[in-house]
């Protein structure tokens, strides 16, 4: 298979608190992208995803995220936080976002991840370098509480698209494939 990124575009997506560039939808997404779109996304492997440290995911994405023209970025759950993080620290300009089940502050459910948002993201800052962003949720996540991804889009000031159902829409509850997260990538490069 041979991949063309358009316009010097670059799309990258980073995964989740456990998970891992072959879990979940993430496989199913760079497939047909790069069928459908001749999009490559650029799944990040990030490291020690089961005790996860902020500043080992920042030098991550430092080394491989790159900025010149612009730049897509899917988050997933942590994955999220981290790419606010990211657009926080570095002179991107352009962003599309597309956030899954993400948060930026500290949750309920997953309170060892405070690290990660235990200092508020400087929104003044990151909203100067996003073009467009959107929030996806499910109503039923156990996970991550719609809610969270909700006051997300309320600080990105971001369309937030409340699934009926899909949990946290992870491998461990059969969800293989995300057509919602492609349908928004294809609104970029369509």
């Amino acid at each position: 298979m041979r991949y063309i990124i358009l316009d010097n575009k670059q799309v990258y997506l980073i995964h989740g608190y456990t998970a891992n560039p072959n879990a979940n939808w993430f496989p199913w997404l760079k497939k047909k992208a790069g069928q459908n779109l001749d999009v490559k996304i650029h799944v990040l492997s990030m490291p020690n995803s089961d005790n996860p440290d902020p500043a080992r995911w920042e030098k991550k994405c430092s080394e491989n995220i790159k900025g010149d023209g612009e730049v897509t970025i899917i988050g997933h759950s942590l994955g999220c936080v981290q790419a606010l993080r990211f657009l926080e620290k570095h002179n991107i300009q352009g962003a599309h976002l597309i956030l899954v089940s993400g948060f930026d502050e500290t949750t309920s459910t997953l309170p060892e991840l405070a690290s990660f948002t235990s200092t508020a993201i400087n929104y003044r800052e990151v909203l100067k370098k996003v073009k467009d962003a959107v929030v996806i949720s499910a109503i039923d996540d156990d996970i991550v509480p719609f809610y969270y991804a909700e006051t997300l889009a309320r600080h990105l000031k971001c369309k937030f698209i409340l699934m009926p159902n899909g949990k946290h829409f992870i491998d461990r509850d059969e969800i293989t494939e995300l057509p919602i997260v492609f349908d928004e990538l294809a609104k970029i490069y369509r």
